[in-house]
C-alpha cells in the first residue's frame, strides 16, 4: 500500500469542540495557545514512557540478579526476605504498568484534541491529523508495552518462585 495515500493516514477528529461556543472559532491565538499546550503535554508523556521503557526491564533484571544471587547482595538474605523483595518488585512493576496504561489513555486523548485543533486551524496533515497508520498490527505502542512490561512481570513472578522452591530453577 502506498504510505503517502490518504487511506494510510488517520483523519478522524474528536467531536468535542476545542473552544467554547462563546469564543469566535477563528480565534487563532486561543487555538494556537491550546495547540502549544497539547504538544508540550504530549511530548512530556512520550518522554516519561521512553524513560520507563528503558528503566523497568534494566532495573528488574539487575534487581533480580542481585536479590537471587548467593554472593555479594543476595548472600545475606534469607529465602523469605528474597521472596518478599521479589513480590515487592512484581507489585512495583505492575503499578508502573498500570500507570503507563493511564499514560496511554491520556496520550490518545491528546492526539484526538490535537487533531481537533488542527482541523479547526484548517490543517490538512499535521502532527496529529493525518498521521500514518501502523504498517501492520504488531507495529503499535500497546504491543510494545505489553511485551516489555509482560516480560518484566513474568521475570518478577519467576523470581518470586525461586526462593520458595530453591531446586525448581537450576541450570
Amino acid at each position: 500500500m502506498n504510505r503517502e495515500s490518504r487511506k494510510s493516514r488517520h483523519y478522524a477528529v474528536s467531536p468535542l469542540p476545542t473552544v467554547n461556543v462563546g469564543i469566535d472559532p477563528p480565534n487563532r491565538d486561543v487555538l494556537l495557545a491550546l495547540y502549544t499546550q497539547v504538544c508540550t503535554t504530549w511530548r512530556e508523556l512520550i518522554e516519561i514512557r521512553f524513560k520507563l521503557l528503558a528503566l523497568v526491564p534494566a532495573v528488574s533484571v539487575l534487581s533480580q540478579a542481585a536479590i537471587l544471587s548467593n554472593s555479594i547482595v543476595g548472600a545475606g538474605l534469607g529465602r523469605p526476605l528474597k521472596a518478599g523483595l521479589c513480590v515487592f518488585g512484581l507489585l512495583v512493576t505492575f503499578g508502573l504498568f498500570l500507570y503507563d496504561k493511564r499514560n496511554s489513555e491520556l496520550h490518545d486523548d491528546l492526539i484526538s484534541r490535537g487533531r481537533k485543533i488542527e482541523d479547526e486551524l484548517g490543517i490538512d496533515t499535521g502532527q496529529f491529523k493525518g498521521r500514518l497508520r501502523p504498517s501492520n498490527s504488531l507495529v503499535k505502542h500497546d504491543v510494545a508495552l505489553a511485551i516489555i512490561y509482560g516480560t518484566s512481570l513474568v521475570g518478577w513472578a519467576m523470581a518470586v518462585v525461586v526462593p520458595i522452591k530453591p531446586g525448581w530453577f537450576q541450570v
